[in-house]
């Protein structure tokens, strides 16, 4: 029933930008290739999990006899246990990993921009996003970044802001470049965006996309109309300090950058698809460059053109 949901969601949302004109209709190809298998690896986890619950159960004399004769060793594993054990990541859908194609940009991809896939950087494109817990600025509560976007269809973009006296610039360029004619972004602008409610928390610009930002601060220190260009500050309320601490990183000033593998001073931005899988990661760095490689990502599924037109033989 789990992969059950999880082929409905693979589906529902790429028909659902096809249908709106946002994707081309080659993206509902990726279907297939994405859960055909994880499909098969479901009938042969359970082929194994069926075969050891219709297993005999040892009668109490063959219990005793083994007891008495010691014959399992210390540490050894019960069969049942082990297989539970070992299936759990996939049981549980954390396991789920999808190959590289033009919605997942593993390193392997021939993209142009080197700011594609940066130095260090942890998260696996095909793979559910990190868990990490942040302070959201505009009330301090602490929160699940990875829960903090409803399934509205939209592509998650997380700038992760590093420090914010080291990135102000970077920041300031990123939206200025993401408010640029035929970016990703300006691309699908909502028909309404002038009479959208001030109560929209997600989708104030575009139906398809949402944006996070995350520094590597204190809660107390962010101020967001001074810190985030007015674009990036209409979403206040997905902004958030990453200022909680993480055994998984017990020496990190800032878990959440750590533990994706951002530079904590740099930060990054994170393309998460509407499913909730990494679809890309790029450096954060001052001029245009992490929207121009944005763009080059989008523009590979996409219907209409996007960023700046290349000239072709």
């Amino acid at each position: 029933m789990n992969t059950a949901f999880l082929d409905a969601l693979n589906l529902a949302w790429k028909i659902h930008h096809v249908e709106a004109g946002f994707a081309d209709r080659s993206l509902l190809e990726s279907y297939e290739s994405e859960r055909k298998l994880i499909a098969e690896n479901l009938l042969n986890f359970d082929a194994k999990y069926a075969a050891l619950f219709s297993q005999r159960a040892p009668a109490a004399e063959d219990v005793a006899a083994a007891t008495e004769r010691g014959a399992e060793k210390e540490g050894e594993e019960n069969q049942f246990i082990k297989t539970f054990k070992e299936s759990c990541e996939f049981t549980s859908g954390y396991g789920v990993a999808y190959g590289p194609n033009n919605l997942n940009w593993s390193p392997s991809h021939p993209a142009q921009s080197s700011l594609i896939n940066p130095n260090g950087n942890k998260l696996r494109t095909g793979r559910i996003l990190i868990n990490s817990n942040v302070t959201r600025v505009v009330d301090a509560n602490v929160v699940h970044l990875e829960q903090e976007i409803p399934l509205n269809g939209s592509f998650r973009i997380y700038v992760f802001a590093g420090k914010p006296t080291t990135t102000k610039q970077a920041v300031r360029d990123f939206a200025q470049n993401l408010s640029k004619k035929n970016s990703f972004f300006t691309t699908y602008l909502r028909p309404d965006v002038e009479s959208v409610s001030h109560h929209e928390r997600h989708n104030p610009h575009s139906h398809f996309y949402t944006f996070c930002t995350i520094f590597a601060s204190r809660r107390s220190d962010v101020e967001i109309t001074r810190d985030l260009p007015d674009l990036l500050a209409r979403y206040r309320d997905n902004v958030y300090a990453d200022d909680i601490w993480d055994h998984r990183v017990p020496d990190a000033r800032a878990a959440a950058h750590a533990k994706m593998g951002l530079d904590q001073e740099k930060g990054g931005v994170v393309v998460v698809r509407p499913d909730g899988y990494v679809g890309v990661v790029a450096s954060l760095v001052e001029g245009s460059g992490t929207v121009d490689a944005l763009n080059e990502y989008f523009a590979s599924f996409c219907s209409k053109r996007v960023g700046e037109p290349r000239a072709q033989l």
